[in-house]
């Protein structure tokens, strides 16, 4: 995993970095605006501001999109992720795990990508972005963990309108 380097003065120079959870990735399809949208993202992970975790990637090989979308783009989205052997961010997964066990699943067979997405955020100091709801149950969701914690989280519609105006800032 590689570390952001310290923020400047004025955070406001430094522009954010996303985290896209599997539930936004779904749901770029879905939108009438879909192929803008696409094209915004492979923008930001062109320019380092898109990451994924490498569990995300893992979660949508099986989607329709992954091959032609990202599949492309799996090393410049995972390069924040590194191999996931980075024994701080391994003990970070684990306590989010721990502390959060509604979200995570910590004894069911499949392992879940959402404390990964966490944890990746809450050390880089990245924005998460989630499609989940908090109607129900909101501690198993990473909206309500993110709140918890501290970290931004932000719907897809949110990013779509957030990422537009600063692609459109810079000279």
């Amino acid at each position: 995993m590689k570390r952001r380097p310290s923020l400047p003065l004025f955070k406001s120079i430094e522009p954010e970095v996303y985290v896209i959870d599997t539930s936004s990735w779904v749901n770029i399809d879905a939108r009438a605006d879909a192929e803008d949208v696409w094209t915004l993202v492979v923008t930001l992970i062109e320019q380092g501001r898109s990451v994924a975790c490498a569990q995300v990637l893992g979660e949508l090989r099986d989607n329709p999109f992954y091959l032609s979308r990202l599949k492309p783009y799996e090393d410049a989205l995972k390069a924040g992720d590194g191999n996931n052997d980075d024994p701080a961010y391994l003990q970070h997964v684990g306590r989010i795990t721990m502390e959060h066990p509604g979200m995570c699943k910590p004894t069911g067979w499949k392992t879940r990508a959402d404390p990964y997405v966490v944890a990746l955020a809450e050390l880089e100091k990245h924005v998460v972005v989630a499609d989940e709801t908090l109607d129900n149950r909101p501690n198993r969701k990473i909206p309500g963990v993110c709140r918890t914690r501290g970290i931004r989280c932000i719907t897809l519609d949110e990013f779509v309108r957030e990422a537009r105006a600063s692609l459109e800032k810079k000279p």
